[in-house]
């Protein structure tokens, strides 16, 4: 067996792994692993961005925006491939008293934030969809609890309730609203009146940190354990009956950035061909043991 010293440093890396996995033991090349791991990352936004494309006319979308930050070693995080890590700087040994002994790696994390920038306004002139002007959200009931929503295209269901699309019963600081009468109107402050009489208030709420509210499917947020919903006074509240507020996502910027995302996928992805290429022709060039 010629001597590692004797091979060259890539050709040492193979002659580790070979070694390795003869042992059953596992090591990173550490370059086919970054590319490995930025494929991961650039597929986890790709995937993110089509569906803010699909959801373009989508009533009170909220966009997911997404960050790539090197991990904290105290903190846990979610990696791009979705496992969870809770030490940002994991080693993997490679031979036992060689001056390599230890490759290390920092994983990225890949973060979400739910981007809370208001949409444009649009009039129907349907008196039972509602737009918020102001900051916040509206309250609905849902089968698994209370879920939040800047989508106001709502209807009456058959009990009189206002509701969602789905059939989730819009809140008011009384409960589910209710429109038993003939002719009603939403005024610009969120109370319900009907045939005259105050019949509740639409309830708005908002977050100490809204851009960590998760989205749960059928236009619905969910906040962390860790946030509670704040009420927003009448004072502070601005809507508007007739008018319906849009997806916030921008068509153009999506697509743009859909392409650099699948353009830096495709770089990665030719890195670690080549790697892969440079790998297998080492590995046929390292001299061979007797009887081998």
């Amino acid at each position: 067996m010629v001597p590692p010293r004797a091979i060259t440093r890539h050709g040492y890396c193979v002659f580790l792994a070979v070694k390795c996995i003869h042992q059953g033991r596992r090591i990173v090349i550490r370059s086919m692993h970054t590319a490995e791991q930025a494929m991961k990352r650039q597929q986890v936004r790709i995937d993110t961005l089509a569906n803010n494309l699909a959801n373009v006319n989508t009533t009170g979308f909220r966009q997911i925006l997404t960050r790539v930050t090197e991990a904290d070693a105290e903190q846990p995080g979610i990696t791009a491939d979705g496992m969870q890590t809770r030490n940002a700087l994991r080693k993997t040994p490679l031979e036992p008293g060689s001056r390599d002994q230890w490759v290390q790696i920092n994983p990225l994390v890949m973060s979400q934030a739910t981007d809370v920038r208001h949409g444009p306004i649009t009039s129907t002139g349907r008196e039972t969809d509602v737009a918020i002007l102001s900051d916040g959200f509206f309250a609905v009931q849902t089968s698994a609890g209370e879920r939040f929503t800047r989508a106001g295209s709502f209807v009456l269901d058959d009990q009189h309730r206002l509701v969602t699309p789905d059939g989730n019963p819009v809140l008011g600081d009384g409960g589910p609203i209710v429109i038993g009468g003939e002719d009603f109107s939403i005024g610009t402050d969120g109370t319900v009146m009907v045939d005259g009489a105050a019949a509740g208030r639409l309830r708005i709420v908002d977050f100490s940190a809204p851009n960590k509210l998760q989205h749960e499917g059928n236009n619905l947020l969910k906040p962390p354990a860790d946030m509670e919903a704040q009420e927003r006074s009448p004072a502070d509240v601005i809507v508007a009956q007739g008018q319906v507020e849009g997806s916030n996502v921008n068509a153009i910027d999506t697509l743009v950035a859909m392409i650099s995302a699948q353009r830096a996928f495709e770089i990665q992805q030719k890195t670690l061909t080549t790697e892969d290429e440079m790998l297998a022709t080492t590995v046929s060039k390292l001299p061979r043991t007797a009887g081998a």
